[in-house]
């Protein structure tokens, strides 16, 4: 099914929904054309960690970003802070938009969010591109989740999300600078607290939702940089889930944003596949 989003040129910072603006989670159409596609940032990100991406993706598909409970713009409100609760309340959005047989594309924590999805949804998802997905590497560096939420020193937060990437200068004052403000969002602190506390014990349910993808045959593309320090690649898991792996040399966490030309293309190529499917 081919459909149209339209954001009038615009970046997904400055074209929020509309009708987003009162509901829990804040929803960006970034334009484009073709099948239905959602981006799903990573823990203590946002929408703008796309900004890379959006253009050449929308070439392909109809696409939209979203932030996730506890970040951005969205609701602080996150629950318990489970990934199966955070994917529970972006399947609600889902059916506000009406949106079925969506392309996923998520990111470490979207990346587990967009797993979790496809199992407990199935009708919603045509198919998973997973960016160094929690619970398929071997674990989150819980030393980076349990200070992410605590940082307030612009030379703590630098030193802090240069682990992130191989190349240190990617991290520029103003990633820093906008990490630091999204912190002081009241209620910030304690949302991303809550998921992180609840992030090293999903490996089970993850277990469960990434079984449940590999029986049901869904299309998958799974990209990891291959200096990943936060959430480092099991080679052991990704043989059991199976599904397409790209290796991206000289990254780190954040292939997309380290390598975009690379990624953009393999994302590309999958979505476009499965209009011939």
């Amino acid at each position: 099914m081919r459909r149209r989003l339209t954001s009038e040129g615009a970046s997904a910072s400055s074209r929020r929904d509309d009708d987003s603006r009162n509901a829990e989670l804040a929803f960006y159409p970034l334009g484009g054309e073709g099948p239905p596609a959602l981006l799903l940032h990573g823990f203590g990100s946002d929408h703008l960690l796309w900004l890379a991406n959006q253009q050449a993706i929308g070439a392909v598909a109809a696409l939209a970003a979203l932030d996730l409970p506890g970040h951005g713009d969205s609701s602080m409100d996150v629950g318990d802070g489970a990934i199966g609760s955070l994917a529970d309340r972006v399947a609600a959005l889902l059916e506000r938009k009406a949106m079925r047989k969506v392309h996923l594309i998520g990111h470490s924590l979207g990346g587990a969010v967009a797993l979790a999805l496809a199992e407990s949804r199935p009708d919603l998802v045509a198919s998973l591109v997973l960016i160094a997905p929690a619970g398929l590497g071997r674990s989150v560096d819980e030393h980076f989740l349990t200070e992410f939420p605590r940082l307030a020193a612009p030379e703590a937060a630098t030193a802090l999300l240069q682990r992130l990437v191989v190349r240190p200068r990617l991290i520029n004052k103003f990633m820093v600078g906008r990490v630091l403000d999204q912190l002081e969002r009241p209620g910030a602190r304690e949302a991303l607290a809550r998921i992180a506390h609840a992030i090293p014990y999903s490996g089970a349910a993850m277990a469960r939702a990434a079984a449940s993808v590999r029986r049901r045959d869904l299309p998958r593309l799974i990209v990891w940089g291959e200096e990943d320090a936060i959430n480092r690649l099991s080679e052991e898991r990704l043989a059991q889930f199976s599904g397409k792996v790209f290796l991206v040399a000289e990254a780190g966490h954040l292939p997309q944003v380290e390598q975009p030309r690379l990624v953009n293309e393999r994302i590309c190529e999958f979505l476009a596949r499965q209009e011939t499917r």
